[in-house]
């Protein structure tokens, strides 16, 4: 080994006989600093995150407005709109088959909605019917 600190062949050891840190050029000029390839803009050191599936909004608020009426309002067909969303928002890689499950979901919803708009309007012409006969 050459313990000459002036050795060209070692470009980090410097004159103290110790190495300088990497990026630093131990005879005093400054290190040029790697930019981005010509033409490819600057580069993250993060990672791009996946772009969501377009029906996952949809998804949602299919499945939370299904399962609130399950709740609330006891319906059968809110069913099937759990069950479609939920598999709907399990669906990634396939977004084909996860549109249909979303649309599946959707329809669960307004089925579910029209029952109770039906059972509202058969409540309230029974409700008019027995005081218009008493």
């Amino acid at each position: 080994m050459n313990d000459n600190p002036y050795d060209p062949y070692d470009p980090y050891k410097d004159a103290t006989g110790g190495y300088s840190a990497p990026g630093h050029d131990p005879y005093g000029y400054p290190a040029a600093p790697y930019g981005p390839a010509p033409g490819y803009g600057p580069v993250s050191p993060y990672p791009v995150p996946a772009a969501k599936p377009e029906h996952e909004g949809r998804a949602t608020t299919a499945l939370i407005l299904s399962c609130v009426q399950l709740v609330l309002c006891c319906g059968l067909t809110a069913i099937p709109g759990v069950v479609f969303g939920a598999m709907a928002l399990g669906e990634k890689y396939d977004l084909d088959r996860g549109e249909h499950l979303t649309r599946n979901a959707w329809l669960s919803v307004w089925i579910n909605f029209g029952v109770l708009a039906l059972g509202i309007v058969l409540f309230i012409t029974l409700i008019a019917t027995d005081i218009a006969t008493s």
